[in-house]
């Protein structure tokens, strides 16, 4: 197994990962477990040069893992208002 594909593996791992978090959520704690797969997934992306490939499974964390991240910040500030007036 060369570097790059060692490398590739690794990445594909991470992004794998960051993909099953975004869907499941966890109350956010998977979104932000995603978008730090994705970031992570990025930087040896761009380092590779274009031999390491993944950047449709990177746009997909950042986005439903985001999505996720709005959601649960939305029932947060909700629920603080709703404390609030209580």
């Amino acid at each position: 197994m060369t570097n790059d594909s060692a490398l590739q593996d690794k990445v594909d791992s991470m992004l794998r990962r960051g993909v099953v978090f975004s869907i499941i959520w966890l109350m956010g704690i998977g979104s932000a477990i995603s978008i730090v797969q994705a970031l992570r997934a990025k930087k040896i992306i761009d380092a590779s040069d274009g031999e390491i490939s993944g950047d449709g499974r990177i746009w997909w964390c950042f986005i439903v893992g985001g999505l996720g991240i709005l959601f649960w910040g939305f029932v947060a500030i909700m629920v603080i208002v709703n404390g609030v007036k209580s």
